[in-house]
């Protein structure tokens, strides 16, 4: 069957840009993978871990909730993935090893009489979640580790740096890793930077009745997933310079940005800022060359899809429409940038420059949105920061303040919103 590939689209605020004047020009490339239909399309098969955290804290509904969202898990899964399911204190046994998704019956039954207990050995747990899979790795297929814990990394390697390090390492192995984290007392600065190595994805449940809603999602996205491994290359035409990309990506070892796990259908923005000489009225310049890398996820060989951008110079755009689109890629980037300022100050100790830098924030997307008149997702943006300026408020908030704040950040920065 041929590869299908990307769509790969340039937008910037106005389709045509201002002759002679230097300038900083906004770019939105958005990459869409091609959809897929699910219902009539034999799907990648999964060959997942459940490592759920059993510590005493996670006693009550905690515990209640996470038990129902594995059980959910288990509902969903077909005869042809695998499932192991790992649960830890300060000591950790295997509930199954990895095995076919054939008897849902026995494996519910084991699940079900999960009970919290003890401290978090959250890192040889992890680990062994990890054994499970590699022991049955699945080629194609997709192989991930889902932790689950409402709390500190307090047995064993403890180190946020070590373990995230293992997380890349493993990743490489191709066994990815996802994190939820529960309540307000697990370590953020462990649990995205171990999703964002380990290639998976963070949540943040707020409320235990949300867990099998972040289930339901992360398994969509595993079952939706198109590709893996993914980066992107920016190539600017000589006399042009990338002045920013606001997604703050981190890089690969050779240098090109590190994209998330690419879903069906599902389209992906970045924004890149480019800083542009003054260009003659009625010339059309190529600005940026764009290579993307990345493996399907039913192959075995990674892919390149390539594109450029051109752009025509006027004299005058200002009767030109401006996309709203832009707008708010580039203002809710922005905006996640402000979250981990806030987040540096609440460290500092500065709540009200914390507060500040918010507000801010809400001014800058209701004055940049005003000419538009109501949009859905950026009133549901503005009362995100809103609630979080409040919170800041009260010093009885301030771990979940600084976890919100965080997890709303990589969910803009990777799209995963």
């Amino acid at each position: 069957m041929t590869q299908q590939y990307p769509k790969i689209e340039f937008f910037t605020t106005r389709e045509k840009l201002l002759a002679g004047r230097e300038q900083t020009v906004d770019v939105l490339i958005r990459i869409t993978p091609p959809d897929v239909d699910l219902e009539n399309t034999k799907r990648t098969p999964l060959n997942l871990s459940i490592v759920l955290d059993r510590s005493g804290s996670m006693a009550g509904e905690k515990m209640v909730r996470a038990r129902e969202a594995a059980l959910y898990c288990v509902d969903q899964m077909l005869p042809t993935d695998r499932l192991s399911v790992v649960v830890f204190d300060d000591r950790i046994d295997t509930l199954f090893p990895s095995e076919p998704v054939t008897n849902k019956k026995s494996m519910q039954d084991l699940i079900a009489r999960i009970e919290a207990r003890g401290s978090t050995a959250l890192h040889a747990a992890w680990v062994r979640g990890g054994l499970t899979i590699s022991e049955q790795l699945l080629e194609p297929g997709i192989n991930r580790v889902l932790l689950i814990t409402d709390g500190q990394a307090n047995v064993g390697i403890t180190s946020p740096e070590e373990i995230v390090s293992q997380s890349l390492q493993l990743f490489r192995r191709r066994i990815s890793t996802s994190t939820i984290g529960i309540g307000a007392d697990f370590n953020e600065d462990l649990l995205l930077p171990m999703a964002q190595s380990g290639g998976g994805n963070a949540w943040h449940v707020v409320e235990p009745q949300d867990m099998q809603r972040i289930f339901q999602v992360e398994l969509e996205g595993l079952v939706a997933q198109y590709a893996h491994t993914a980066s992107l290359s920016l190539i600017p035409a000589d006399g042009i310079r990338i002045a920013d990309v606001l997604n703050d990506f981190e890089l690969t070892e050779t240098g090109r940005y590190r994209l998330p796990n690419l879903q069906a259908g599902s389209p992906m923005e970045v924004v890149v800022q480019l800083k542009i000489g003054a260009q003659p009225a009625g010339s059309t310049l190529r600005l940026l060359d764009l290579r993307m890398g990345f493996t399907p996820q039913d192959a075995s060989a990674a892919e390149v899809s390539k594109a450029a951008f051109n752009v025509e110079f006027v004299e005058r755009n200002d009767d030109l429409r401006v996309n709203h689109e832009v707008v708010k890629a580039v203002q809710f980037l922005m905006n996640a940038r402000a979250r981990r300022e806030a987040i540096d100050r609440i460290d500092a100790g500065d709540y009200a420059g914390a507060r500040a830098v918010i507000g801010q924030s809400i001014a800058a997307t209701q004055a940049a949105f005003a000419p538009f008149g109501p949009v859905e997702a950026v009133l549901q943006e503005c009362q995100s920061l809103e609630e979080v300026a409040e919170s800041l408020d009260d010093r009885d908030q301030d771990r979940m303040s600084r976890k919100k704040l965080a997890y709303a950040a990589y969910s803009r920065r990777t799209g995963k919103s």
